[in-house]
Order: C-alpha cells, then sequence, then structure tokens
C-alpha cells in the first residue's frame, strides 16, 4: 500500500509537469479507490435514484481531466479533489433528474409508485450541498474539513496530510463544521 501510494505521488508530479500518459497511469492506480469513494456517497440512495458507481468515478475523472488546476499534491489531496468532483457531478445528476420528473419548474400533481423515502433522500442530500456551498463561502478551512470527511470518507490521519492541521485541531473543526451544517439545515427546514 505504501508503494502505491508514492507511486501515485510521484505520478502526479509528472502529470504536473505536462506527462500525459501519466494520468492515464495514476487513474490504473487509484480507480478502484475511487469506486469505494463513490459507493460510499451512493450508499444512501437506492438503486435507480442516482447515477451508477462506475459512471460516477468516470464522469468525475473526466471532470478532474478537464479542470484547469491540476496541481495535486500527493495521493491524499487527489483524493480530496475527487471526492469533490464526484459531489458535483452527483449534485449536477440529481439536480438534472429531479427537475426533469418535476417538468423543470412546472408545477403539477401526479400520482406515482415511488417510494416515500426516495424523494427526501434526494431533498436531504440537496439542503446538505447547498449547506455545503454556504458553509464554504463561510469558512472554507471547515467546508473543505466537511468534504474530506463526509464526502471523500478520509481519515483525520490523511485530511492532516492535505491540510497541514493537527488532529487534534481537524476534530474540534469538525465538531464545529457539523454543529454550523445542523443548525443551517434546521433553520431552512424550518423557513421552508
Amino acid at each position: 500500500m505504501v508503494q502505491a501510494n508514492s507511486n501515485v505521488t510521484k505520478l502526479l508530479g509528472e502529470a504536473r509537469n505536462g506527462d500525459e500518459e501519466a494520468y492515464n497511469l495514476v487513474y490504473g492506480l487509484v480507480y478502484d479507490d475511487l469506486k469505494k469513494i463513490a459507493r460510499n456517497r451512493l450508499f444512501e440512495f437506492k438503486r435507480g435514484e442516482t447515477i451508477d458507481t462506475t459512471s460516477l468515478v468516470h464522469e468525475s475523472y473526466l471532470k478532474l481531466l478537464n479542470s484547469n488546476n491540476k496541481d495535486w499534491k500527493d495521493r491524499a489531496h487527489f483524493y480530496a479533489v475527487a471526492s469533490r468532483a464526484m459531489r458535483f457531478v452527483l449534485v449536477d445528476y440529481i439536480r438534472s433528474k429531479h427537475a426533469q420528473k418535476r417538468g423543470d419548474g412546472i408545477s403539477f400533481s401526479t400520482l406515482n409508485d415511488e417510494l416515500p423515502g426516495a424523494e427526501q433522500r434526494i431533498e436531504e442530500f440537496i439542503s446538505l450541498n447547498d449547506a455545503l456551498e454556504r458553509l464554504l463561502e463561510w469558512n472554507e478551512r471547515l467546508g473543505k474539513l466537511v468534504e474530506y470527511r463526509f464526502i471523500a470518507g478520509m481519515t483525520y490521519e490523511e485530511i492532516s496530510e492535505v491540510t497541514g492541521l493537527s488532529e487534534p485541531t481537524l476534530k474540534r473543526d469538525w465538531a464545529r463544521a457539523r454543529s454550523w451544517l445542523y443548525s443551517t439545515m434546521r433553520d431552512r427546514e424550518n423557513s421552508a
């Protein structure tokens, strides 16, 4: 595992210097890990509610390749950025699917055979995403921590590598971020 981590970091450095083949090699080395991150993100949704794991990984990787900022420092930083790309792909997909289902803003009532929890999970995910975007605007460090912990499933040790912050600081920040998100989502729910 340590050898694979150092290979990814080395290849990311080569890719930063313009080696296109290095990107392809990175993809091969991180593919299984990206699928695991995607599977964790999709776990809360029922099959058919969202994009499938493989498509999420592929779309996210394409988003990364087309990005102007490819300055990934190491494996942990790459996974953090990849998980953020997954969040964007998933949110775009859910919003698009939700808009199609709802007539793209046209309001009408129909009977449907969806499970009652499906719509709620999608709404909660969109609400969490909106709150996370506001948190990133208010306090970027806390917002990125949520992305690393919740979206990417990274450990405090891995996040410490990426951010340079100590684990006790990250744990305090995590408590602050969770509290802020909970409060923001509760306020939004109460005002709706």
